[in-house]
């Protein structure tokens, strides 16, 4: 199988000039903070909903869509700062981008799978604690949720700026 000669419209947005404005480093962690607080938001507010006796109902309806809404534009940011490389195939990038990626998942490796034992975890014990099944699969597909975005997490905190990544590159051995 061969690799077609262009880029596909996802690689071309992705590398698109306009938008090396979000792959700073201030731009990036203010992204990753934003979606940890409103996925911290969520969590909090199923975990309030489930101790009270209303359960399933149509302010944690509201509450859950308008979250998962804004969770979309951050996502958005933080993919266009890291340049898209958990969203995009491996042949679409470079050695260094395919370093980064794998540096990335391996490093939150265990982390991951914590979380996602936490949130199967949480489930259960919502269930079991106050019987609301449908909070307690809110609940656990937000941690586990939280768990797949760690490694764009840890990629965007640590990746450097494009500036800085260029310089170090033109200085003499």
């Amino acid at each position: 199988m061969t690799t077609p000669s262009e880029q596909t419209y996802l690689t071309r947005t992705f590398e698109d000039h306009r938008h090396a404005w979000t792959r700073t480093h201030r731009v990036r962690t203010r992204a990753v903070l934003g979606e940890a607080a409103l996925l911290t938001v969520l969590v909090v507010a199923t975990l309030v909903w489930s101790a009270t006796d209303a359960g399933w109902a149509l302010a944690y309806v509201v509450v859950w869509t308008a979250g998962l809404l804004l969770f979309i534009p951050l996502h958005s940011l933080l993919n266009l700062g890291i340049r898209g490389l958990y969203d995009r195939r491996r042949s679409s990038l470079d050695e260094h981008q395919q370093e980064a990626r794998e540096r990335s998942h391996t490093a939150v490796g265990a982390p991951v799978t914590l979380l996602s034992m936490v949130a199967w975890a949480a489930g259960i014990g919502l269930v079991a604690w106050t019987g609301h099944v449908e909070l307690a699969l809110c609940l656990a597909f937000l941690l586990w949720f939280a768990s797949c975005l760690l490694p764009s997490w840890h990629l965007a905190w640590t990746l450097p700026d494009e500036e800085d990544a260029e310089a170090d590159e033109a200085l003499p051995a």
